[in-house]
């Protein structure tokens, strides 16, 4: 835990400085806080916040169990004063104390990481316990990118039992209301967002796609946070790649078939544009773009593979809530809004593959000869 947090708080640290100095970029980043609520539109309470006095602040420094939190906010005197605006309208998720034990934070952390660190714990707008799991995602207060345009999201799971957020912290009690916003409690702590490169590294169902990116040199291009503005990236997992059969496999990863695998692999990769399941940040730095109300939004990406194209569609499910992403028409996302520092990872179950058919002017597909001859080859023999 504490490599990660460094390596989370080095890039962070980079990244910040490649504009401002870390201590005017926290002054410009909690400057922005009031001025930039997301629109009322894009909230979607479903209940309303608690009529009674109490607001955010005091409602997490009534709680016996909340300490170490409430402490930790105390020592950002613009922050409380946020959540004691009972003009505005926030959503904190509150790590209990017994969170912070499951954690190991180096001694010698910066004041600023841990004001990222509250940042991230907070969401713009009410989010009640009904609210909150209709949403793929929502918002945070921490910046995504280093022009603070668009600020890092929270992935949200949606459980039979309980909520969970980033396939990490569960919500175990929910909808403490205040007259300015909600309290969720949570049994970790939402870790800052690691690199695209650290969580291809330590999760190990994505050791076949790692691998082929070290190989083909394309991880060197995934782990350059210099060289983009965002990335989404379409992770097949170790069982996908089963799936082609041994004889692809060993072709693919042999001597002769690195130039075939490293257009494969970019084939899943996309740079500039991060794409979650109910929002986008688009390309040359533009202002996320929000779904909601759309009942199928499709996006033209442009991978790494030569600039072929790739259509991902972000579709509402039964209820016009919670939505999902298709690929190309046919290729499901398993596992979607990995939150990355620099990103979004998607987790699929199949390689995707260019059909073998003329290109589509609709849907972007291109097709090339030396895409049929890996396809040819795939097809007839993979499996």
């Amino acid at each position: 835990m504490a490599l990660k947090v460094k390596r989370a708080l080095f890039r962070a640290t980079q990244a910040t400085t490649i504009v401002v100095t870390i201590s005017l970029a926290i002054q410009v980043y909690m400057s922005k806080w009031a001025k930039d609520q997301e629109p009322s539109s894009l909230v979607g309470d479903t209940e309303s916040p608690d009529t009674s006095s109490l607001t955010v602040w005091d409602v997490i420094q009534n709680e016996r169990n909340l300490t170490k939190f409430a402490s930790l906010i105390g020592e950002f005197d613009d922050i409380v004063e946020s959540l004691r605006a009972s003009q505005e309208s926030f959503t904190l998720y509150a790590p209990l104390d017994g969170a912070f034990e499951q954690e190991t934070f180096p001694y010698d952390l910066p004041w600023f990481y841990w004001k990222f660190l509250v940042g991230y714990h907070m969401s713009p707008g009410a989010w009640s316990a009904l609210a909150l799991p209709t949403q793929n995602t929502v918002s945070s207060f921490v910046n995504a990118d280093i022009y603070f345009k668009n600020r890092q999201r929270i992935s949200v799971q949606a459980g039979i039992k309980r909520t969970s957020l980033n396939y990490r912290a569960n919500v175990i009690a929910s909808n403490t209301g205040a007259v300015n916003g909600y309290v969720h409690h949570l049994d970790r702590l939402l870790v800052l967002p690691e690199s695209a490169s650290d969580i291809l590294r330590d999760t190990p169902n994505f050791g076949v796609f790692r691998k082929g990116l070290i190989e083909t040199g394309l991880a060197a291009v995934v782990n350059d946070t210099s060289g983009h503005l965002g990335q989404t990236l379409f992770v097949p997992s170790d069982k996908a790649f089963r799936r082609l059969g041994s004889k692809a496999n060993r072709f693919l990863f042999g001597p002769g078939g690195q130039e075939y695998l490293r257009a494969l692999l970019g084939y899943h990769i996309v740079s500039n544009e991060t794409m979650f399941s109910d929002v986008t940040f688009p390309v040359n730095n533009q202002k996320q773009l929000d779904f909601a109300g759309e009942p199928t939004h499709t996006r033209l990406l442009t991978t790494l593979a030569g600039g072929h194209n790739i259509s991902a569609a972000s579709t509402e499910g039964p209820d016009s809530s919670r939505r999902t992403i298709t690929i190309n028409g046919a290729v499901s996302v398993t596992r979607p809004d990995i939150v990355v520092m620099d990103g979004v990872v998607h987790e699929i179950d199949s390689v995707l593959l260019p059909p073998l058919d003329k290109p589509d002017s609709h849907s972007g597909i291109q097709g090339t000869t030396w895409w049929r001859s890996l396809l040819n080859f795939m097809y007839t023999e993979g499996q």
